[in-house]
């Protein structure tokens, strides 16, 4: 099959750039890959197949569970313990926060290296004798492991403010990972 464009000249003062050319080609690939999409009737799975290592495909391919840290990579703490004895905690694992848990991992709040910067400010010396608890953000963002990654970045951009992250929770409101901004990121989303 032989298909004719249209093209009067360049868009180059000189007729010489590659300027209209390349824009109606463009154009026209963009229109035959959208109509043969709609008469194959592509699905958004089909498509990410066709896509897996690109953009486009891991924000239709990967869920919240496939970039979240696990277990041990986890910087948790209890509300009682002091906010002067869980420092290597909030500092060692990378998230920039500590993920405050009851004895059965249920989520109480999260205590993020900004509240550490706050109550510093605000207490002084007094930092030594608070505990986490008392100085947690009680509401924080979450996202179940099921969402899409893609949801949890948007998620981490939202209003009120921007997160660096969110912790992740199974039903039961159990905390079972937590995901990063830099780890978005490094995936590739």
């Amino acid at each position: 099959m032989n298909m004719h464009l249209p093209l009067e000249r360049e868009l180059c003062p000189f007729d010489l750039a590659p300027v209209t050319s390349t824009a109606i080609q463009m154009v026209f690939g963009d229109t035959v890959a959208i109509a043969l999409m709609g008469a194959r009737k592509l699905s958004k799975e089909e498509y990410a197949t066709n896509h897996p290592a690109g953009r486009i495909g891991k924000s239709l391919i990967f869920k919240v569970k496939d970039v979240m840290k696990k277990q041990n990579e986890l910087p948790v703490c209890r509300e009682g313990d002091l906010i002067m004895d869980k420092l290597i905690e909030l500092t060692s694992k990378g998230c920039g926060c500590l993920l405050v848990i009851d004895d059965e991992y249920h989520l109480i709040g999260t205590f993020t290296d900004g509240d550490l910067r706050r109550t510093l400010t605000a207490s002084g010396e007094g930092i030594f004798k608070l505990t986490v608890g008392e100085m947690c953000n009680r509401n924080p963002r979450i996202i179940d492991h099921h969402a899409m990654a893609v949801d949890a970045m948007k998620k981490m951009e939202g209003p009120p403010s921007p997160v660096q992250f969110l912790p992740v929770i199974n039903d039961q409101n159990i905390v079972i990972g937590i995901v990063t901004l830099h780890g978005l990121v490094s995936s590739g989303l």
